[in-house]
């Protein structure tokens, strides 16, 4: 059997690490998330307030399957964190969410590289990948649609997508192909 430590890694891409977070994280992934826009279509949207953001993030460093803190390689800064969560070694499994980044960082494609990365490892390990997200938050919605996300659930406060180890397989492969010609 699989054992969660299997996420508990360090991944990198040609622009971001995405290293283990730690207690000594806490002070720079606060300056990213005490940003009140960071939040505004999520549905708690008072978490850029440190007693709010610091249960999220013991939350995190309570996860049995780890965080990412995620740092651009070129200026060494910390510019936001997420995780895996809810890995269900049955039925093949496991959820990818909690992202936030710095704002100056949206619509640059950096969410885009680091969901590939993080999605490339996990279909070494599971068939799906869930996403939950904010019935509002249509800035992660359209992130994950373009990731090739379905969606397959909704319950009023959040909507859930899914995305398969082949239609991911078949994206990437028609993505290199599109790149070729």
């Amino acid at each position: 059997m699989e054992q969660p430590h299997v996420f508990n890694v360090t991944l990198e891409t040609n622009a971001f690490s995405l290293e283990q977070t730690s207690l000594l994280d806490f002070d720079q992934l606060y300056r990213v998330a005490n940003n009140p826009v960071v939040w505004e279509q999520h549905p708690q949207r008072d978490r850029w307030k440190r007693p709010v953001f610091s249960a999220f993030f013991q939350a995190a460093l309570e996860n049995d399957l780890g965080c990412f803190t995620i740092r651009d390689r070129t200026e060494g800064a910390v510019i936001g964190s997420t995780r895996f969560y809810s890995y269900d070694v049955s039925g093949k499994t496991v959820r990818l969410g909690y992202t936030f980044l710095c704002p100056r960082y949206w619509g640059s494609g950096a969410n885009q590289e680091i969901k590939e990365v993080l999605l490339d490892h996990a279909f070494t390990i599971v068939e799906r990948v869930y996403f939950d997200i904010g019935t509002e938050n249509f800035r992660s919605q359209k992130a994950v649609e373009k990731l090739g996300a379905i969606r397959c659930a909704g319950d009023g406060e959040k909507v859930v997508y899914g995305l398969n180890k082949g239609a991911f397989s078949d994206r990437a492969r028609g993505e290199r192909r599109a790149d070729t010609n």
